[in-house]
């Protein structure tokens, strides 16, 4: 299995790479944003079954079992954090900075709300034993920041995009090498944070028009060179 420790990084790439706009005008469509996480998720459901978790336990084994990295940790954020380090120095979004907040909060809700639950809904081993593998948690929000810092900054600064689901696809990767997830869980945590940035932008507007036809509820964004935050109230 030469080829099996670069499918990862090749594949999740590849999607991401086809879901990015790299600033060229492309035709609009409503099926083309689901179909890099359809596929991925269809990907991980192919791998999840024993003989897939039997050769990715020899793989490991034979390439990875002495090795330890806890940079999957803190790689997962690294998307987001170049999309507020990008605003901060002055680039060109597609929404501005309360907007992109509002983006965000829903879409993380989306997919923590999903990954979470089918964690203790399905109750998977972990390769290294422990519970609750399925899906990544790490991968999830790691292609949810790359997504979100495609749409924003993507047609404007391509590289941008290209940089965000490289790191989202070593954060996949090093889950598999670090024997914390099985593929399967990993391509379908993929799946799963891009179709939260997905469905975010799609119901976020008409959260806004409907929460802006109440004086009732109002919300204020807190932005820093360390945080995002928001401020909420209801008045009775």
């Amino acid at each position: 299995m030469a080829s099996f420790k670069y499918l990862l990084l090749v594949g999740l790439f590849f999607f991401g790479r086809e879901h990015a706009s790299f600033g060229q005008e492309k035709k609009s469509s409503k099926l083309k944003p689901w179909i890099a996480p359809l596929s991925l998720t269809l990907g991980g459901l192919a791998f999840y079954n024993q003989s897939a978790h039997d050769k990715q336990l020899s793989w490991y084994h034979e390439n990875y079992h002495t090795f330890h990295s806890s940079a999957d940790d803190f790689l997962q954020y690294s998307p987001t954090l170049i999309q507020i380090g990008a605003r901060l120095l002055g680039a060109k979004a597609q929404h501005k900075g309360k907007e992109q907040l509002g983006l965000f909060l829903v879409g993380t809700g989306i997919y923590v709300i999903s990954t979470q639950g089918l964690k203790r809904i399905i109750n998977e081993t972990r390769p290294n034993g422990s519970e609750h593998s399925f899906p990544s948690g790490h991968t999830a929000t790691a292609f949810f920041g790359a997504t979100v810092l495609a749409k924003e900054l993507g047609k404007e600064y391509p590289w941008l995009a290209i940089t965000g689901y490289t790191l989202a696809a070593g954060t996949g990767y090093l889950r598999l090498a670090n024997n914390e997830h099985w593929l399967s869980d990993v391509l379908v945590g993929a799946g799963i944070g891009i179709a939260s940035a997905e469905i975010a932008y799609c119901i976020y507007p008409k959260l806004k028009e409907r929460f802006a036809k109440s004086q009732a509820f109002q919300w204020e964004p807190r932005i820093a060179p360390n945080y995002y935050a928001a401020s909420f109230s209801y008045h009775f």
